[in-house]
């Protein structure tokens, strides 16, 4: 395998066996350097056996085909990814294989799981390859395997894998100050076990020649000279909150800042059992995203967002329900007529017809991306290019690209669609994608020459790597953004914090050996010590409260539907209710819920919801042919002897749920 000189320049420490990190630019060949590594390894090491994690999807694919396939002729290499049947015989493919390329989440489900044919030990690899390393820290995935890793090493494990990061943009986690982003590459060197950061010095002409620099451009518009569209919505919302007679509400319609008020205010109802302002937040919250959408987008966008929203089935035995649809009915015609009339159009639409148009000519090779926060405004600005006539030519072939998560606010792609679409963009039959941040890290299109961020506030590690996919030579990087607005001046401190990140790299790769290795020795322990603590914590609150002693009531009806003791777990996931009357409080949806994916012991049944407020519960599942009912923690209100509150994820109840016992259950 031959390797540039700027990256056998990094590949040094690894091939001494060492722990490192690789901090090279986007496009500069890291993963053509791990395979490197990987390679010399294996070759060296008689049942050396690797594992090379990535935390997105499409590049186990993607690594697979492009970079580790030159393994294939000597090494038995398998790619595993959540859609793979391989999955559930992990431990067996583990054994069978040189090297595993997976989702770092699927080795950390194989690490804590009881299964014989799913668990793994760290010790069964010799080398872990760790792809956008900077990932390692706070929750992340990357963080609980080297935290496992750790608490093994501190504890005196000996033949613990070799580990080696990989990263364009370890960022400075937050930090403005010089001092905060030594800290926090020191925290990231610490939580990988690296012993070294290694990047290109004596090699920079070699590589600034290798990887092309994208030229920056801000494309600013100006605000809508006139918006009578989200003025009318403002108007509604301001009914709404003369309606719930509650002095003090928040004004600032339209922003993120109301968004979390509301959200908080909607908490705070749910809990106290006030409907009347709970189902009022619901609404003024989808107004609100109404006109996020219309300072995004286009106004029919914003207007559809509602339309659907009051299309889907609601109690309209509730006088609140029936005030708020009533107002909807009284403004939807004004509202139509207002979101098609051209004159009052967004300005960023006109700004980036402008970039199209220059970039993507009848016989250009162009390939572009345009960066967009939400999977809604994905949709949503291919659906504009798609009607705008000037654009509407052979020569832009467009696509959605967005993330596998589930969410019921916008269709998710599912894995085989991702890949058929990136595959697309690969070959030039797609040469424009409107995606989501899923294409920022790792896509590797060596052809993109346009990208554009549009309306985005982000860190300076999703800047860096989002300019990172316009790797044509004499490619642009546009902003494009409100004048003087929150989204230019965080883009201008992303370039500083990003000059910050770089000097603090410089002084931990000039530390003295003995200084740095006892500073992450330190941090270690600290990271270890909190981890347990933590751990300790989550346990005590977890026997907080008998079961039988608490409650489960409908988010939205109030009604006790059940106790904490009818609650199980099936595969340490699945909150399962196992109460045969609890079929009596619920109704379910006609046809079965499809996934794309299949499951080891069971498979999803219909859509649950409360028989009396038709309120979404969750889904049954038909675990080895029985049907049980999962309950979706966040469509309830849990009251203990001490509280009610309402929780988003189920690990954070403070009563214990035992696993599920089939037969015990079926007997």
């Amino acid at each position: 395998m031959e390797l540039r000189d700027y990256q056998r320049e990094v590949v040094g420490p690894a091939l001494r066996g060492r722990n490192s990190i690789i901090w090279l630019p986007t496009g500069a060949g890291k993963t053509r350097a791990a395979v490197h590594v990987c390679q010399q390894h294996l070759e060296s090491r008689r049942g050396g056996r690797v594992a090379m994690l990535v935390n997105k999807v499409h590049l186990v694919d993607q690594h697979a085909k492009k970079e580790f396939h030159v393994l294939q002729k000597d090494f038995r290499v398998t790619a595993i990814s959540g859609d793979s049947s391989h999955k559930s015989f992990f431990a067996y493919v583990v054994k069978q294989s040189d090297v595993v390329i997976c989702t770092a989440q699927i080795l950390q489900n194989a690490l804590v799981s009881r299964e014989e044919d799913m668990h793994v030990e760290l010790t069964d690899f010799s080398l872990l390859v760790i792809d956008e390393c900077h990932h390692t820290h706070k929750e992340a995935v990357y963080n609980k395997i080297m935290l496992n890793y750790l608490q093994q090493k501190l504890s005196g494990q000996q033949d613990l894998p070799q580990v080696l990061g990989l990263t364009a943009s370890p960022g400075t986690g937050g930090a403005t100050s010089f001092e905060g982003a030594v800290e926090h590459i020191l925290q990231i060197c610490a939580n990988l076990d690296a012993e070294k950061i290694t990047s290109v010095q004596e090699e920079l002409q070699h590589l600034q020649s290798h990887v092309p620099q994208p030229r920056k451009q801000y494309d600013l518009c100006q605000e809508r000279a006139q918006d009578p569209f989200g003025e009318q919505l403002k108007k509604v919302m301001e009914q709404i909150q003369q309606y719930m007679e509650m002095p003090g509400l928040p004004q600032d319609f339209g922003t993120q800042i109301y968004e979390q008020r509301i959200v908080e205010l909607e908490k705070r109802a749910a809990e106290t059992f006030c409907r009347k302002m709970r189902v009022c937040m619901l609404h003024l919250r989808k107004y609100n995203d109404a006109l996020l959408i219309n300072d995004t987008v286009r106004m029919i966008d914003a207007f559809q967002c509602l339309q659907q929203f009051y299309a889907t089935e609601r109690d309209m035995k509730d006088p609140t329900e029936q005030f708020l649809t009533t107002t909807f009915e009284e403004n939807r015609m004004s509202l139509q007529a207002l979101a098609g009339d051209r004159r009052y159009e967004n300005p960023r639409l006109a700004k980036l017809e402008e970039i199209l148009r220059e970039h993507f000519q009848p016989l250009d090779a162009s390939r572009g991306i345009i960066f967009t926060k939400t999977r809604q405004s994905a949709h949503s600005l291919l659906s504009w290019l798609q009607d705008t006539a000037a654009l509407s030519g052979q020569h832009i072939r467009a696509a959605v690209l967005t993330g596998t998560g589930y969410s019921n606010q916008t269709k998710h792609m599912t894995q085989n669609e991702q890949q058929d679409v990136i595959k697309l963009f690969r070959e030039g039959a797609l040469n424009l994608l409107f995606s989501t941040s899923v294409a920022e890290e790792g896509l590797d299109i060596p052809e993109c020459n346009i990208v554009v961020r549009y309306r985005l506030m982000t860190n300076e590690i999703a800047m860096m790597q989002a300019r990172g996919r316009a790797r044509a030579k004499n490619s642009v990087y546009s902003v494009l953004a409100k004048a003087s607005s929150k989204e230019v001046s965080r883009e201008l401190l992303n370039e500083d914090l990003v000059k910050l990140m770089e000097r603090a790299i410089r002084v931990v790769q000039a530390m003295p050996e003995q200084e740095y290795r006892l500073k992450i020795r330190e941090l270690q322990r600290v990271a270890v010590a909190s981890c347990l603590m933590k751990e300790a914590r989550i346990s005590e609150r977890r026997q907080l409260h008998d079961p039988d002693a608490v409650y489960l009531y409908c988010v939205n009806c109030n009604m006790a539907v059940c106790r904490g003791s009818d609650i199980r777990t099936v595969e340490s996931m699945h909150h399962v209710n196992i109460n045969p009357n609890f079929g009596l409080y619920y109704r379910v949806s006609s046809g079965k819920i499809q996934f794309q994916r299949t499951f080891k012991d069971w498979e999803p049944g219909c859509r649950i919801m409360c028989s009396e407020c038709s309120q979404d519960w969750g889904m049954e599942m038909i675990y080895r042919q029985v049907k049980l009912p999962i309950l979706c923690i966040k469509n309830f209100v849990v009251e203990t002897p001490a509280e009610r509150r309402r929780y988003k994820k189920w690990s954070n109840v403070t009563f214990l749920v035992k696993e599920f016992d089939y037969l015990e259950y079926c007997s």
